[in-house]
């Protein structure tokens, strides 16, 4: 049966993908996230996440901490400067 083009199991992974997925989880990247950006599947990248001792949090964990930023932002007012322009 053949492998279909969008098939990547087994792909190994590079270096330069290493370092992506960690930048990925660093920023605070999804593993759906993640996988888009580096063409692989989800379940790929969250085993080698995990494999790197960096694993993805917790999509509640996720959501929580999406949720405390839009509350802080929500609750910071907002700044409006105008430029003063002198007519001569």
């Amino acid at each position: 049966m053949p492998m279909s083009a969008k098939s990547n199991a087994c792909r190994p992974w590079d270096d330069e993908q290493v370092e992506r997925l960690k930048e990925l989880i660093a920023s605070g990247a999804s593993a759906v996230r993640a996988a888009a950006a580096l063409k692989r599947a989800r379940s790929s990248v969250q085993v080698k996440a995990r494999k790197l001792g960096m694993p993805f949090m917790a999509s509640r964990d996720v959501k929580r901490l999406r949720d405390a930023k839009i509350a802080a932002a929500e609750s910071t007012p907002l700044r409006i400067t105008t430029a003063h322009h002198t007519e001569r």
